[in-house]
């Protein structure tokens, strides 16, 4: 009864606020008023600012002044930081190379509630996802050793093709082919990471390429091997974490080549340059561990001589003394590897929500110790979906992909 009657609330709120935004759509098209002689740009912008990004696509034709300010990029980044701050996170699901779902969240609810699953078009029929920063995708499509790169912003529908920009690969069938997106906030700038390395972990290259000046260098003498998110030896697992403008991975010295000597590699957007942050002693095993990020921090979740997974934070960045453990999920045991485990969020109301062996998800309180809390469903999938392949946390952004871009 009780849960009944949220619903109803829930419902009740969403129809007031879809009708009060239809409502100041509909008044300001037929007044036809300006910007200026109805509301202050300050005033305006700090209204939108918390408008869902459906709902500003809609209102940037309610007249000039407002198609203006929301193509400003103060009024993107200020949107941006808005939704970031408050967490108004979505989640994008796939398990194929063809369809991609989204999944909002109703962050009004104290109850964690992921809305229905919504089918979005995207811009190519076959991909990989290499990850999202600031509501932007980068895809790439491999056909026969052809590889076309691209930048998407699924909210907005624009993608951008940077497949000329990098260099072509040779065709290799050792050759791996690993790709990053990072942002630079120093310089604006959206950057993708190409690494290409052989079997055995030889580094072949690396090429950078920076959004702002649509242009490609290369990085010579990497002294790391990524490994990935997951440090599972000579076997990469792609993925990456992007903390205090720089992304990181769980990698080997390429000094130690013969040996296994886990460390995080980090690489410098502002600099285009590799570093090595320090694991505790107690991390340094081959035992697979999974890098993540816990209260702005960057953690590790272990998995411990009883098969359960313990989480460390590194407290102060790139300071291997100030490793703390933090708590431990323990009502699972992990039998294979890290990589049927991964985090998939921060909730609004600090719970954990993780994704297991790729079939189902669930909620745990690390206030509490790191018990679990419930499972979560995602509704509108379609049957096919055996389980929920890859999802991941992205923010709903206006964000532009500059020039010579396309539209879904």
């Amino acid at each position: 009864m009780v849960s009944t009657r949220r619903q109803q609330q829930q419902q009740e709120a969403k129809k007031k606020r879809e009708e009060t935004l239809k409502s100041i759509y509909s008044s300001i098209r037929k007044r036809g008023k300006t910007l200026s002689s109805t509301l202050s740009n300050d005033v305006a912008s700090g209204i939108l600012s918390r408008v869902p990004v459906e709902d500003l696509l809609q209102f940037q034709f309610a007249c000039k002044s407002w198609y203006t300010l929301l193509h400003e990029p103060f009024f993107i980044n200020l949107h941006l930081n808005q939704s970031i701050s408050n967490k108004n996170f979505a989640f994008m699901v796939h398990n194929s190379s063809t369809d991609i779902y989204s999944v909002g969240c109703d962050i009004s609810s104290s109850l964690f509630k992921l809305n229905k699953a919504v089918k979005i078009n995207n811009p190519f029929r076959a991909f990989h996802i290499y990850g999202s920063c600031n509501g932007i995708f980068l895809m790439v499509r491999n056909l026969s050793n052809v590889y076309r790169v691209c930048l998407w912003n699924p909210s907005t529908g624009e993608y951008k093709e940077i497949s000329n920009q990098l260099p072509k690969m040779p065709a290799n069938p050792f050759l791996r082919m690993e790709y990053w997106l990072g942002y630079d906030l120093s310089r604006d700038d959206y950057k993708v990471i190409r690494m290409g390395t052989y079997h055995r972990g030889t580094i072949t290259d690396v090429y950078v390429y920076s959004m702002r000046t649509n242009s490609c260098k290369r990085i010579h003498d990497v002294p790391y091997f990524v490994l990935g998110l997951v440090a599972y030896p000579h076997l990469s697992s792609g993925g990456g974490i992007l903390l205090n403008d720089a992304i990181h991975w769980l990698g080997n010295p390429v000094s130690n080549a013969n040996g296994f000597l886990l460390t995080i590699v980090s690489f410098d957007l502002a600099n285009d340059e590799f570093k090595g942050l320090q694991l505790p002693d107690v991390l340094l095993d081959t035992e697979s561990k999974r890098l993540g990020v816990f209260e702005d921090c960057l953690c590790i979740y272990h998995v411990n001589k009883d098969s359960y997974i313990d989480v460390f934070m590194m407290k102060e960045y790139g300071v291997k003394e100030s490793w703390t453990k933090m708590f431990s999920i323990n009502d699972q045991p992990i039998h294979q590897d890290m990589r049927s485990f991964k985090t998939i969020c921060i909730t609004n109301n600090g719970k954990l929500l993780v994704l297991w062996n790729h079939t189902y998800l669930a909620l745990y309180d690390p206030k509490h110790g790191g018990r679990k809390c419930g499972n979560i469903k995602i509704e509108g999938l379609p049957a096919r979906f055996e389980g929920y392949g890859s999802i991941g946390a992205y923010v709903k952004s206006l964000v532009s992909l500059g020039a010579n871009t396309c539209k879904l």
